[in-house]
């Protein structure tokens, strides 16, 4: 059977038959519609001077008559579909506005509450997915292809196939599950690019064959495999989008925040000579700051003569297993103040290496071997949360 005609016939039939719980096959079914829907404007985004590309217009593999019947019947009285020409945020926004339109039906194949956004990354970040609504003007913290948008969380998640200045949606299920569906590389491929996020990345799923047009589109090895990640394919299919977009410059007044784990952190940090402390860090900078105020008691003091110390280090936290595992590397000054006449102070170089692991995703531990002045080894504790 030609494959357009099977099209045509299957998807109207998919519109009103999505039984509970089907999320998965009614985002797919909606990268697709989307796709249908959408044409890449090489055009715009060469004059788009946000966006930047890398090979000439890329194929539409879907097309608006193959959802002929669907769009009939989705417009009523209406004699038109309205499709539209633009770059990847176009078709993401479409895809959010569909959800948005039809939210009962999503609520009722899986969808939790209100939890479907527009998802893309900044050039070069394809670490950090940034999740947005379209909202009003005044509510905006950033504008995007002339349309407005308020951030709503920040996640150090890898984008599927290292995406860059991309843009996608991003759903989860009352079960908890983050979805992602990218309609742009659905069209531009012919295939359905579909995932959930899992371990620190979005992974990529095999898409359903009978929504696929293109011949190439990554198939599993047995047919129990339809829906576990495509892990044979990962790194091979499109590595190389066909465009990058950057996002419009984020107004001044965004006061929005990170709001994802490992973002910040806040937590007690311990050394035995200087034992009140704290640290605080932020998108992997850190500082600690550690202080005694020494008793009067000769018979404890280790220096009868020393009234106040204190210890400011500073250092970066490089990240050895995705948000499991950090290697701490740190420099500072450590300080103290002698009493005997002159309330002199004396600075050393305080130097430190160490281990961060995170247990429970939001809770990290540390230790530290500390060098003061290159001379005098010591160690620090810690311990605090990570969000």
């Amino acid at each position: 059977m030609n494959k357009n005609l099977f099209l045509i016939i299957l998807f109207p039939l998919l519109t009103y038959t999505i039984s509970a719980d089907d999320l998965a096959d009614l985002l797919q079914d909606l990268a697709v519609q989307t796709a249908c829907l959408g044409s890449y404007s090489i055009v715009q985004a060469n004059k788009n001077k946000y966006v930047t590309t890398r090979y000439n217009d890329p194929p539409d593999y879907y097309e608006p008559y193959m959802l002929a019947d669907r769009f009939a019947a989705m417009s009523g009285d209406m004699t038109r579909t309205i499709t539209f020409y633009g770059v990847c945020f176009d078709y993401a926004q479409f895809a959010w506005d569909d959800i948005k339109k039809y939210q009962k039906m999503y609520n009722n194949a899986g969808m939790k509450d209100q939890q479907w956004y527009i998802a893309s990354t900044q050039p070069n970040e394809p670490y950090n997915i940034i999740l947005y609504d379209p909202v009003t003007k005044d509510k905006a913290t950033v504008i995007s292809n002339g349309v407005y948008l308020r951030e709503n969380s920040r996640h150090k998640i890898y984008a599927h196939e290292g995406a860059e200045g991309h843009a996608w949606i991003w759903v989860q299920h009352k079960n908890g599950t983050w979805y992602w569906i990218d309609p742009t590389w659905t069209d531009n491929t012919g295939y359905v690019w579909w995932g959930i996020v899992q371990n620190g990345m979005e992974v990529k799923y095999y898409p359903d064959p009978d929504l696929c047009v293109a011949s190439n589109y990554p198939k599993p090895r047995v047919a129990s495999d339809n829906y576990r990640p495509s892990t044979a394919n990962s790194g091979t299919q499109n590595s190389n989008p066909t465009y990058t977009e950057k996002p419009k410059p984020t107004p001044s007044n965004n006061n929005s925040g990170y709001n994802n784990y490992n973002i910040y952190l806040l937590g007690y940090n311990y050394i035995p000579e200087m034992p009140l402390g704290f640290k605080i860090g932020f998108l992997g900078l850190y500082a600690s700051m550690n202080f005694a105020i020494f008793t009067d008691d000769p018979y404890i003091r280790d220096n009868p003569d020393v009234d106040l110390g204190i210890e400011i280090l500073g250092g970066y936290s490089f990240n050895l297993i995705k948000n499991r595992l950090y290697l701490l590397v740190g420099a500072g000054v450590n300080s103290t103040e002698y009493s005997y006449g002159t309330d002199e102070w004396e600075h050393k170089i305080a130097l430190e290496i160490g281990l961060q692991p995170v247990i429970f995703n939001h809770f990290y531990l540390s230790a530290t071997y500390r060098l003061i002045d290159f001379s005098k080894s010591g160690f620090s504790l810690g311990v605090g949360i990570v969000y």
